[in-house]
């Protein structure tokens, strides 16, 4: 149980804004009467409690733009139907599981994936989910804990605001940096600005004021999500496009 939750408070470090499903305080172990809320109460694990309580901050039926598991599509693992399974895969995340039985220790489980065509046709592959079980795993899966539900850009292009873009390119120089473009060239860089600072490094073509205070104020709160992009950019990974 304590490696279960250790391996959630490690995945919400990396993405504070990461969303458990369902809950964990109510999950009943062994057929009951046991909870994990009612193992945990008690002075010995009152920092395990304290988590527990955070992290059930969240949704029990998931967010508004999850992707929902038509009725006709079932995922199998172990001979039973794993409902959690199908909704990870449905929106390419994770599944967070304690690891009382050995095959429940894998950062990867292997299950069937059966869906049903409008014509009653049948078809089933075999999958792979992402299981989070301890804090090795998230490790393992650090890259899809920080990128699940968010949209990668198709470039480097990072934001269009009003009347710039902003790019991150492959590879790029230290110290980490983006690029400031006018909208109608976006090859062109007209400034750079330091992410950690949001200095301004250089200007080779004309930045308003008024765009220069509108991209600062923009970044201002915007750090940690442009140092992500830095990183996968590094790693020549398409970075995700901010909002």
């Amino acid at each position: 149980m304590l490696a279960t939750l250790r391996a959630a408070r490690e995945a919400k470090r990396l993405r504070r804004d990461l969303i458990l499903v369902g809950g964990l305080a109510g999950v009943v172990f062994g057929g009951g009467p046991h909870t994990l809320a009612s193992v945990l109460r008690g002075a010995d694990y009152r920092d395990e409690w304290r988590s527990l309580r955070d992290l059930d901050q969240t949704s029990p039926y998931g967010p508004d733009d999850w992707t929902a598991p038509t009725e006709l599509e079932e995922v199998q693992f172990q001979g039973t139907s794993g409902v959690g399974m199908l909704r990870a895969l449905e929106n390419k995340s994770a599944i967070l599981s304690f690891a009382f039985r050995q095959v429940w220790d894998l950062p990867k489980l292997r299950a069937t994936h059966l869906k049903v065509d409008d014509l009653g046709t049948v078809f089933s592959r075999n999958i792979e989910v992402p299981n989070l079980a301890k804090q090795e795993h998230v490790a393992i899966h650090e890259e899809l804990v920080r990128e699940i539900g968010i949209d990668l850009s198709q470039s480097s292009i990072i934001y269009e605001g009003e009347g710039f873009v902003l790019r991150i390119y492959f590879n790029d120089h230290d110290p980490p940096h983006f690029h400031v473009m006018a909208q109608n060239n976006t090859s062109e860089t007209v400034a750079r600005f330091r992410i950690d600072t949001l200095d301004q490094l250089t200007q080779s073509g004309r930045l308003r004021p008024g765009v220069r205070r509108r991209i600062i104020d923009w970044a201002e709160g915007r750090r940690e999500a442009l140092m992500a992009c830095w990183r996968q950019c590094r790693e020549h990974r398409h970075p995700a496009r901010l909002e």
